[in-house]
């Protein structure tokens, strides 16, 4: 496991084995995410009606939402395809969204 993460911004940071989201839930609510549970990892578009507004949770049991209150302000989110039985895709918003979007890759 490493000790220092490959990248780091206010909400996540990405380690070699996990991502760490360091606002699950409002501004508080600490949350790993184990690599192991990833299945597939892709680049969506954002719209009013995909996300772009929904700062934090879900309107359903498939998809969910870091805390993100810049969220508004972006177009595109990183979605983690994983093997829980609830909330199977998680919509990641990075600050610098290609270098976590590489980083991701290459460790998925």
């Amino acid at each position: 496991m490493a000790k220092s993460p490959l990248y780091t911004d206010k909400h996540l940071s990405i380690y070699e084995d996990r991502l760490h989201f360091k606002s699950w839930v409002l501004p508080w609510g600490k949350k790993d995410v184990m690599f192991s549970h990833i299945k597939k990892i892709s680049e969506k578009k954002m719209g009013l009606l995909s996300g772009r507004l929904r700062i934090s949770g879900s309107n359903n049991f498939r998809d969910w939402f870091h805390f993100d209150a810049a969220r508004p302000t972006k177009s595109k989110a990183i979605v983690l395809e994983t093997d829980y039985k609830i909330y199977k895709r998680l919509w990641v918003t990075p600050e610098k969204h290609a270098t976590a979007l590489k980083i991701l890759k290459k460790l998925i």
